[in-house]
């Protein structure tokens, strides 16, 4: 090869080392680009860590709930004692709620449709002198909205305001102007006096006023008692849309939701108990409350009262707690219909009281494969006569009983 040649040959070499350089470089620096855009994965430790203060976090909230929840029900109690000589202690499918000003109490029965609406007067007092205002109590009771009704519950509102410095992990909920009571249920009242409401003529739900001794000495209760339609199909057919939804979302049975809605609270949206459990399905926020937001949201949250009395709330998680009991909890047992006895049972009183009934551990694991020796109806008996609380036992018949009913 000529001299010319290799100089010829040594100059195109450099001039695509030169062309090429620059491509390899820019590529380079585009892959690093967008390798560096995209939002690098967390350092397991980092994410441990996160996990760790989250799950910090949530005990504290739990506990300054609980803490919160005790002490203004307490002072709440306390008040109510001092007005009226008593503090009605009642079950989540009794409503009631205060008007303190105006010395009012009003009581709602959904179990049974019984309504009284009562005022604490003076013994001196004639009763033409409170009839007008006792009328326009009624009036307001039965067109009461959910934002009306929450704004009576003073220890959840209290208590609210008392969890905002936990406004990372809790969730309130916003009330709506949904009415508590129906338009035909108000139209079908007929009072027996002259007052505010109208009388319709073809009513025969009477209201009965009357005179009852109070707790304190020197004071009289003047009520107006009456009972609104009850029918439990009716009430459940308010919530048929939300059920629905719920339960082919989660996979489980309609007829499962409406038989723990009537179990648990009667279908009283307002339903409480001293747990504390709140709404519908009465979801207690430390328990059903964490492990359902934690499977819907991917992260567990502090439920707030304001949150768990709408319904369409409530039956939400309440859903998603039947199917982390179904599914996750109760997943190894083969059987269907023992899976959701299981289930039923857990949701009353939790899996490790369940394993009670079958074994002398509270260890749900370690119980199921004796459970799965059994048969459906030998799971129900065992949860029916052995589950560690009366109270339980009682439930997983009530609802096993009850879904018949919405099938």
């Amino acid at each position: 090869m000529s001299k010319r040649s290799m100089k010829i040959i040594r100059f195109i070499s450099i001039l695509l080392i030169s062309i090429s350089l620059p491509v390899i470089l820019l590529t380079y620096d585009r892959t690093g680009f967008w390798q560096f855009s995209k939002k690098p994965e967390p350092h397991p430790q980092t994410k441990s860590s996160e996990l760790d203060k989250n799950s910090k976090e949530l005990n504290e909230g739990f506990k300054a709930f609980q803490e919160a929840y005790d002490e203004e029900f307490a002072v709440y109690a306390n008040d109510i004692l001092k007005q009226w000589g008593e503090f009605k202690d009642v079950p989540p499918s009794v409503w009631v709620s205060y008007e303190k000003s105006d010395n009012i109490r009003r009581t709602v029965n959904y179990k049974t449709g019984e309504v009284q609406v009562e005022m604490i007067i003076d013994k001196d007092t004639s009763i033409n002198q409170v009839r007008g205002k006792l009328d326009k109590a009624v009036y307001r009771l039965m067109n009461s909205t959910e934002k009306e009704a929450y704004k009576t519950d003073v220890v959840a509102n209290r208590v609210e305001q008392r969890l905002s410095r936990f406004e990372n992990i809790l969730q309130k909920g916003e009330m709506t102007n949904e009415r508590l009571f129906s338009m035909k249920d108000l139209l079908t009242l007929k009072i027996n006096h002259d007052g505010y409401i109208k009388v319709w003529s073809k009513s025969g739900n009477d209201a009965v006023t009357n005179i009852i001794a109070s707790a304190k000495q020197d004071k009289e209760i003047v009520r107006v008692s009456f009972k609104i339609p009850h029918s439990i199909h009716k009430k459940a057919v308010k919530y048929a849309q939300v059920v629905k939804a719920a339960a082919e979302r989660e996979k489980i049975n309609d007829e499962l939701i409406y038989a723990i809605m009537e179990t648990e609270s009667s279908f009283n949206p307002m339903a409480k108990s001293h747990v504390p459990a709140y709404g519908l399905m009465q979801i207690v926020p430390r328990t059903a409350g964490k492990d359902a937001t934690n499977y819907l949201y991917g992260k567990a949250k502090v439920l707030a009262p304001s949150y768990l009395y709408k319904p369409e709330n409530n039956i939400t998680i309440g859903a998603a707690y039947l199917h982390v009991l179904h599914y996750k909890y109760m997943r190894r047992v083969k059987n269907k219909e023992s899976r959701v006895y299981c289930a039923i049972a857990a949701y009353n009183t939790g899996a490790s009281n369940v394993a009670k009934a079958f074994i002398n551990q509270a260890s749900f694991n370690k119980a199921i494969p004796e459970i799965n020796k059994l048969s459906p109806r030998e799971v129900y008996d065992r949860l029916k006569n052995f589950l560690p609380r009366k109270e339980t036992r009682t439930y997983i018949e009530k609802v096993s009983k009850r879904m018949e009913k919405y099938l």
